[in-house]
């Protein structure tokens, strides 16, 4: 499944964000869904905490906006990001990813050795923001989680026309307190300013704290935000790439060919100004598989990416999906699983792979992954035609209904087929008129069975230059129409790799 949630919902990120520490986080034999020996919610990763968290792990949890004014919040959470970017540049520093840290945080109470044991960390940086008349004042603490006590404290002063050397002081004190004396490599990486404006780098950090919560709303204010950093500093590759992929993942609200043109430029763009941009090289191979149906492309632009950042969770599943499609399923499994191992806790990762796992015919796994998000979000429709999906295309609708669907995907997979199909044509009208997406309708009259309506939409599917194109080679839902000369015919519209 893709980007066709009815609610425009993907709590969470998109485009940005990474990992716990271990595949087994989804891909558990137990499917219970009982509370964690710490308290936390499941899944456990008990393996991974029975070996204790690695020496110099750390979490960076989201600053305390201290002030009255609510929206310098998304600044606070920026700059706890920026501070993780900073210490994620020392090597010996193992950092749990932004998105893992949220999750956590929004289900765990705000206990030191609680937290830690859910995210499998030694060190916790907690803190406050305390913005002034011109200035902007963190108070950071770094918490030793096995022993329970501090190790550390301090409390950073800065202008407010100065962001950089508040990030860059309380990241190089913490690196410090970490591992020890650090390298002059290190202090370089530490010290270096990613732009020399602060305008860019406030905007830019609103921005990416806005991609890390993934609805409509949330993903213009992340454009925007980048659009004001490139505005303040068009040199700042880093906004360049967040704009990539900002536009990317705004497709749910957008018709790709209005959105995607603008984020691939951009993705060019950052890479003009730093040809080493992982981020950048995996904005395009999204472009390349998904817009552009080049799925050699994107896998060459996925490997690059993650031959710069094998930690890049984004360049794996772009490189699952280039694989995919061109049934390379083993090799795309792999990927797959390598994504969701880097970024457990992304919501959107979580809900492509588990889509690819189901296409590379892991269906058991893949609903491991969307069960336990089910679980989750209990009144996700998204999460809802995500296991409906993976259940339609391992041909198991009829012997393992979804739970308790609300989606029309899910009540067509349930066997209530005139709930289904109500719905799905009331929602048909809504999308003449510009209210709904292809995607959703045509998988809908798949579980339906409805030929007619299914060719209907995938036309207008292959116009509007959707992503479910870019698998029609490969995704088993549609076999039972591979004999259709319309099918055909598509098949041939859609991209240089098709048969």
């Amino acid at each position: 499944m893709r980007r066709s949630a009815p609610t425009g919902r993907y709590a969470g990120t998109r485009g940005r964000a990474a990992a716990l520490a271990a595949l087994l986080y989804f891909v558990g034999t137990a499917p219970a869904l009982a509370q964690c020996p710490d308290g936390s919610p499941p899944p456990c990763a008990r393996a991974v905490q029975a070996r204790g968290p690695v020496a110099n792990s750390v979490a960076v949890l989201p600053l305390e906006n201290r002030a009255r004014d609510t929206s310098l919040t998304l600044l606070a959470e920026g700059l706890a990001d920026q501070v993780g970017t900073n210490l994620g540049q020392v090597a010996r520093i193992a950092l749990a990813p932004p998105a893992s840290v949220r999750y956590v945080l929004e289900r765990t109470p705000r206990e030191p050795s609680r937290l830690g044991r859910a995210l499998n960390v030694r060190w916790l940086v907690d803190g406050q923001m305390l913005p002034g008349r011109g200035t902007v004042r963190l108070t950071v603490q770094l918490i030793d989680v096995p022993a329970s006590r501090v190790r550390w404290s301090g409390s950073f002063q800065r202008p407010t026309d100065d962001l950089f050397g508040v990030i860059s002081a309380v990241a190089e004190s913490v690196a410090t307190a970490v591992v020890g004396t650090l390298e002059p490599g290190e202090q370089a990486q530490l010290r270096r300013r990613p732009t020399m404006s602060n305008a860019a780098l406030l905007a830019y950090t609103r921005g990416v704290a806005a991609l890390h919560h993934f609805d409509e709303s949330s993903n213009r204010l992340a454009v925007s935000s980048f659009e004001a950093a490139i505005a303040a500093d068009s040199t700042f590759a880093p906004a360049w790439s967040g704009l990539a992929e900002a536009w990317f993942w705004s497709d749910p609200w957008n018709p790709p060919r209005q959105v995607y043109p603008r984020g691939r430029a951009a993705a060019v763009r950052a890479l003009a100004l730093d040809p080493s941009s992982s981020a950048a090289l995996s904005a395009l191979a999204g472009y390349a598989y998904c817009f552009d149906w080049d799925q050699l492309r994107a896998e060459s632009l996925a490997r690059r990416a993650i031959a710069l950042d094998s930690t890049n969770a984004r360049a794996w599943l772009y490189l699952g999906e280039s694989l995919v499609a061109r049934r390379r399923t083993e090799e795309a499994a792999v990927a797959y699983s390598r994504s969701i191992a880097l970024d457990t806790l992304d919501e959107a990762v979580a809900m492509e792979a588990s889509g690819g796992l189901a296409m590379a015919h892991r269906a058991d796994e893949a609903l491991v992954v969307a069960r336990r998000w089910r679980a989750r979000e209990p009144g996700s429709e998204t999460w809802d035609m995500t296991e409906a999906l993976i259940l339609l295309r391992a041909r198991r609708c009829q012997t393992d209904p979804p739970f308790h669907p609300t989606s029309p995907l899910g009540l067509a997979c349930a066997g209530r087929r005139e709930e289904a199909r109500a719905l799905a044509d009331s929602l048909a009208a809504g999308a003449e008129r510009g209210l709904w997406t292809q995607e959703f309708l045509v998988l809908t009259y798949v579980a339906l069975g409805d030929r007619d309506a299914i060719f209907r939409w995938l036309e207008r599917a292959v116009d509007a230059r959707t992503y479910l194109m870019a698998f029609l080679a490969a995704d088993p839902i549609w076999d039972d129409l591979r004999g259709d000369s319309r099918f055909i015919e598509l098949l041939r519209r859609a991209g240089p790799e098709a048969p």
